[in-house]
């Protein structure tokens, strides 16, 4: 019974500990690990997608607000997950406006391909076809049935 007895004088300090730990985590507010990750992401995908050359003002600024949320991340978790968000919709963005230019250069070269195969085409139907050498005369005496 004496076991029962410390553990008796144990449990309310325990049940303090608890608490506490869960009053400080609620406290805290929301975590912005999660929207992080997916900014880190998405800003890889659009930087892999070569953004950089095709649309760098959304890249730089999507870096930037990641910069931004990774740095206010423990002090202000609220400003980091705006920004974060933030930089997720302007990577997201980056990527659209990429993947439009890279879908409209290569509708330019396919076109540009289909105008040089119509002109050769053309070239070919329209010059006349040379004319045939003339065939030798045939004598009787040359050909070898008779």
């Amino acid at each position: 019974m004496s076991r029962f007895k410390q553990l008796r004088h144990k449990i309310p300090a325990a049940a303090a500990v608890a608490a506490a730990l869960a009053a400080v985590s609620c406290s805290a507010g929301p975590q912005p690990t999660a929207d992080l990750v997916g900014a880190r992401t998405l800003v890889a995908q659009a930087e892999q997608s070569d953004a950089q050359q095709f649309d760098s003002a959304d890249l730089e600024a999507a870096r930037s607000e990641l910069q931004q949320a990774d740095q206010a991340a423990r002090a202000q978790p609220k400003a980091a997950i705006r920004l974060a968000r933030q930089s997720s919709v302007d990577a997201q963005l980056a990527l659209a406006r990429t993947r439009a230019l890279k879908a409209e250069q290569a509708l330019r070269q396919i076109n540009a391909d289909a105008a040089t195969l119509q002109s050769e085409s053309e070239r070919e139907h329209a010059a006349p076809m040379p004319p045939m050498p003339p065939m030798p005369p045939v004598s009787s005496a040359t050909t070898p049935y008779q």
